[in-house]
């Protein structure tokens, strides 16, 4: 599934996260934003089984319209710059075998609010527990965003959080938003 470099740096203590960009075009293969979101929803094949939960969250300017993943793809693809290369970002935020799965949902939920929603950005939350499968890995939650703010029906600038260094403002709010919320 990989389609993007994780961003490396040291993190706080206890804080388990990966984060990067989704470009356009990844070790000569091309991305496309529905694609990148498709392989995290389903990440064993179509009809292989489907991510344990997940949501949509929107920028409060935003229309009731886009909450059709559809519509918002197609605006997105429309407005996409002929030489943008940056399309989604990918932060993953990881839990512990024994926090509850809908803790763990939620606490993702209110960091990408406070973090990414503040930024005028649409988020898509992918939840996996691959202990569901058999598999010894711990439980994530994927935050999806498109990198361009969103103002009404328009992506605008590119998010700060596309730059090096991101992954280190992100750790900190989720550390952050952890302590005020665990």
């Amino acid at each position: 599934m990989a389609d993007y470099t994780p961003e490396r740096g040291t993190l706080p203590d206890g804080i388990d996260m990966t984060h990067g960009i989704i470009q356009a075009e990844y070790k000569g293969k091309a991305n496309t934003v529905a694609e990148a979101m498709l392989r995290r929803v389903e990440p064993h094949g179509v009809g292989k089984g489907d991510a344990y939960h997940g949501e949509l969250l929107l920028p409060k300017s935003a229309p009731d319209l886009l909450r059709d993943f559809n519509v918002l793809l197609k605006l997105y693809e429309q407005q996409r710059l002929p030489e943008q290369r940056d399309l989604v970002g990918i932060t993953t935020v990881r839990f512990d075998h024994h926090v509850q799965k809908h803790v763990a949902f939620d606490l993702a939920r209110g960091f990408a609010r406070r973090s990414f929603s503040r930024r005028n950005l649409v988020v898509d939350l992918v939840q996996h527990v691959p202990m569901l499968a058999g598999r010894d890995s711990k439980q994530h939650v994927h935050c999806l965003w498109l990198v361009r703010a969103l103002h009404g029906c328009t992506f605008g600038p590119f998010s700060d959080l596309t730059k090096p260094g991101a992954r280190a403002i992100l750790a900190a709010e989720w550390a952050d938003w952890l302590a005020g919320n665990a």
